[in-house]
C-alpha cells in the first residue's frame, strides 16, 4: 500500500513539474468534430477542459479547416501539430510521403456521412447520375472520394473534370447554396449538413455510410518528435471529453449548438436540427488497444484502396507506420 501511494506520489509530481505546451489544433466545424465543438464552447465559457489537463501556463490554438486536404497541407506545413479529420485525406498524405510523416493517434467517430439528392429528380442508382452534377466538400476529402468511388462502382466514368457525371468540390456553406438552387442535383457530405438539406431544402438522403469511420485524430512524426508527450497528454483529455459526452447527450447537444453559433458567428442552430443530425454520428468508445489496431489497419487499407479506385491517388504506403503512434485509451479512474 504505501509503495503503491509513493508511485502515485512521484506520478503527481512529475505531472506538476512538466513545462508548459503550445499545442496548435485543427478541426472542422461540423458535427463529426462534436469534440472538438465541445471544447471550443467550454473554453469560451471559462471552463477550458483541455487545460485543465495539461501542464499549467499550457496553451491550445484552435486551428479551423473546411475539409481534411487542407487540414493535411496545414499538419505537413508544421501550422498545426495534430488535427481531427477524415481518413481519406490522412492516406493520400501518407503516400504522398512515403508513410514517413504522418501518424494516427486515436479513431473519433463513425457516421455522419451520407449522399443527398434533390426530390423529383428520380435518382436511386449511380446509373441515374449520368449527366448530373454532385457536390463534394472538398477535392480529396473523405466524402469526395465516397462519391467518387460509388458512382465508378455503379458504371460510371469519373474524372477530376468531367466524365459521365461532374462532382463538384465546393465548402460545405457554399454547397448548401448550390443545392438550395438547383444548380447541383446531389451533395454528399456530413452532419449537420446532412440533415440542413434534409429537412430545410427538401433533400433525401440516398445512401448513408452509418458504421464507415469518419474522424480521426492525426499528428505528424515531426510534431510528435518535438513535443510528443503534449500531444499525448491531449489525446488521453480528449478520451476523457469523449467519456462525459457519451455520458450526458443534453449536455453535449447544448455544447455542440452554442459552439456551431460561436465558430460561424451567427445564431446557433436549433435543437430540432442538431438533435437528429447528432444522433447520426457514432463516437468511438473505449476498446481493447489491439482489436483498435486490427480494425484502423482494415479501414486504411480499404482507404487507401478507394483513393486509388478514385482515380486521385497513385503510389503506395505501408499501413503499419500510420498505426505506431495511437496513444492508448486508458480505463477511466475509479471514483
Amino acid at each position: 500500500m504505501r509503495l503503491a501511494f509513493f508511485c502515485l506520489s512521484l506520478l503527481t509530481i512529475g505531472l506538476k513539474s512538466e513545462e508548459p505546451v503550445t499545442l496548435r489544433v485543427g478541426f472542422f466545424p461540423n458535427l463529426t468534430h462534436s469534440p472538438a465543438l465541445a471544447a471550443r464552447q467550454l473554453e469560451r465559457e471559462g471552463a477550458d477542459w483541455h487545460l485543465a489537463n495539461l501542464p499549467k501556463g499550457s496553451k491550445i490554438e484552435w486551428r479551423a479547416f473546411n475539409a481534411g486536404p487542407s487540414a493535411m497541407e496545414a499538419l505537413l506545413a508544421g501550422a498545426v501539430d495534430l488535427t481531427y479529420v477524415g481518413p481519406s485525406p490522412v492516406i493520400n498524405a501518407h503516400v504522398r510521403t512515403k508513410g514517413n510523416e504522418l501518424r494516427i493517434l486515436a479513431s473519433v467517430a463513425r457516421g455522419g456521412n451520407a449522399l443527398v439528392v434533390r426530390k423529383g429528380l428520380g435518382l436511386k442508382s449511380p446509373k441515374d447520375f449520368i449527366g448530373r452534377r454532385l457536390a463534394t466538400p472538398q477535392l480529396g476529402n473523405t466524402q469526395d472520394i465516397d462519391a467518387r468511388v460509388w458512382l465508378r462502382e455503379g458504371g460510371l466514368t469519373i474524372k477530376v473534370n468531367g466524365g459521365d457525371a461532374q462532382v463538384i468540390p465546393a465548402q460545405n456553406s457554399e454547397l448548401v447554396l448550390l443545392f438550395s438552387r438547383g444548380d447541383v442535383d446531389a451533395a454528399w457530405t456530413v452532419e449537420p449538413w446532412v440533415t440542413r438539406l434534409e429537412s430545410e431544402f427538401g433533400g433525401e438522403i440516398l445512401f448513408e455510410k452509418k458504421d464507415s469511420i469518419i474522424t480521426v485524430l492525426a499528428s505528424s512524426k515531426s510534431a510528435l518528435a518535438k513535443n510528443g508527450k503534449g500531444i499525448a497528454a491531449f489525446v488521453r483529455s480528449h478520451y476523457a471529453l469523449r467519456d462525459k459526452l457519451l455520458a450526458d447527450q443534453a449536455w453535449h447537444e447544448k455544447l455542440v449548438i452554442a459552439g456551431i453559433g460561436g465558430e460561424t458567428r451567427s445564431t446557433p442552430p436549433k435543437a430540432s436540427l442538431i438533435g437528429p443530425a447528432l444522433g447520426r454520428v457514432i463516437f468511438d468508445a473505449r476498446e481493447d488497444d489491439a482489436a483498435r489496431k486490427v480494425r484502423l489497419t482494415a479501414v486504411f487499407t480499404r482507404a487507401l484502396k478507394d483513393s486509388k479506385d478514385s482515380g486521385l491517388l497513385t503510389g503506395d504506403a505501408p499501413i503499419g507506420p500510420l498505426l505506431e503512434s495511437l496513444v492508448a485509451d486508458p480505463a477511466p479512474a475509479a471514483k
